[in-house]
This record gives C-alpha cells, sequence and structure tokens, in this order.
C-alpha cells in the first residue's frame, strides 16, 4: 500500500471542533486500512495533543500517530473550510492538516516524515499550495516532499 495516494486526502472536513477533525483523519485511515480500529486512533491523537499541540503555526498541524494499532505508514491530508481552535505555537486557528500515521515499530520512518513535512512549512508557497490549492497540487506537493 503507497503512503499517500488521493485516496487519502479529505478536500472537506466537516468537524467543527478538534476532536471532531482528529475523528474526521481518524475515519479515512481506517477506511483506507491504515489502522485497526478508529477511536483508538482518536485517542492517540488527544493523547499527543495533551503532551504538546500539533499545531506548527500559519493554519497548518500535524496531528500523528505511532502506534501497535497502525498498519502501515500512512499520511492523511485534510482541510477544513472553517478554521478550528488547535492551540498552536501561533495561537491561530488550524483549517489544514496533515496527519502521520506509523506502526510501533517504524518510529524512524516517523521522524523522517515529521522532519521533512516540517521543515517546509516556513516557506510560505509550501503552506499557500497546501491551504489553498487543488487536491491535484496538494497531492503534488507532498508527494514530491516526502520522496
Amino acid at each position: 500500500m503507497a503512503m499517500f495516494t488521493k485516496d487519502n486526502m479529505v478536500m472537506d472536513l466537516q468537524g467543527s471542533t478538534q476532536k471532531e477533525i482528529l475523528e474526521d483523519l481518524a475515519k479515512k485511515a481506517y477506511e483506507i486500512g491504515a489502522v485497526k480500529d478508529v477511536a483508538t486512533l482518536v485517542s492517540d491523537y488527544l493523547e499527543r495533543e495533551a503532551e504538546s499541540t500539533t499545531g506548527f503555526g500559519n493554519g497548518v498541524a500535524i496531528p500523528h500517530s505511532k502506534a501497535e494499532n497502525n498498519v502501515t505508514a500512512t499520511i492523511i491530508f485534510g482541510r477544513s473550510k472553517q478554521p478550528i481552535e488547535w492551540q498552536s505555537l501561533d495561537g491561530q486557528p488550524a483549517n489544514t492538516f496533515i496527519s502521520l500515521i506509523v506502526p510501533a515499530a517504524e518510529a524512524g520512518v516517523h521522524l523522517q516524515l515529521l522532519a521533512k513535512l516540517s521543515r517546509q512549512l516556513v516557506h510560505p508557497e509550501f503552506v499557500d499550495v497546501l491551504k489553498n490549492g487543488s487536491q491535484d497540487e496538494v497531492y503534488e506537493l507532498i508527494a514530491k516532499t516526502i520522496q
């Protein structure tokens, strides 16, 4: 299974709270076979957020999970029309989400993906495509970044 395909994208997340967005991302992960259980992934996400925010700023968050529930290393992209309160580093809400889902045994993959993506978030043109680009444009950008 490929780590990131267009099937891993939700361009119109419906949730209006952080938990609802995390549930939407978890449902997509389950739908594509990346996790064994939706509720466990949501719990993992929430535990991670309790440790420290995954809201990097500029409206982008990278919720992630490294756990036994995760079947295969996967990236889920989601975007919400409305801003979601996320306790982001810059104090601003988020509406663009890149979720990293990695099996517990693949910690190296998890760190690599997080590093590759977070390094790009300092580039305004990268963030602009994530927030405003078409599904094809976002797919190409993320696929190129994680190569």
